[in-house]
């Protein structure tokens, strides 16, 4: 058994609305794991794999893609791999994963340029991204000040919950 896109949504807004900080959800072979408030949604710490540090937002994990039939179409790398070295296309420095399950976005609006490019300076708490869930837009910033070495990810793509988004090669003091 499998659940849609709005099935999954509607989970979500389930814990939204309620008064609980975690929760997990088991329906048939999906099983999907939620926490907001800075609560890990297994065990109130971050996913060990993490390279660093997630956002205080809703955390939310959900091994769908790992229940996915092994007969789709071959791609290249998908997006929900994973967090490991070669997700991080050679380049050194400290990882920006994504805080949620969303849509990575690229920049502000259509038509404007990115936040930041490959090259761009930033500083700690500069704006890097939009992770767009369920309408509600949520900002990813830097939580280091460096130059940034990757952009992982293509604007408009699907992201998970820990999916590397940006590598940012720290400042020398």
């Amino acid at each position: 058994m499998s659940l849609t896109p709005q099935e999954i949504k509607d989970i979500v807004v389930a814990l939204q609305d309620s008064e609980w900080d975690q929760a997990t959800v088991t329906v048939g072979d999906v099983r999907i794991a939620l926490g907001r408030n800075g609560v890990g949604a297994d065990s109130g710490v971050a996913p060990a794999s993490a390279p660093a540090p997630v956002a205080p937002a809703a955390a939310v994990a959900a091994d769908v893609a790992a229940k996915a039939p092994a007969t789709e179409e071959a791609a290249p790398a998908p997006v929900s791999a994973p967090t490991t070295p070669a997700d991080t296309s050679g380049a050194a420095g400290h990882v920006v994963t994504a805080p949620s399950v969303g849509v990575f976005w690229k920049t502000p609006q259509p038509g404007q340029p990115p936040f930041v490019e490959i090259g761009s300076e930033v500083e700690a708490g500069d704006t890097l991204c939009i992770v767009e869930v369920m309408k509600l837009m949520n900002n990813v910033t830097s939580d280091i000040a460096g130059t940034v070495v990757a952009v992982h990810q293509d604007n408009a793509t699907q992201v998970e919950f820990g999916t590397p988004l940006f590598t940012i090669a720290p400042r020398e003091s």
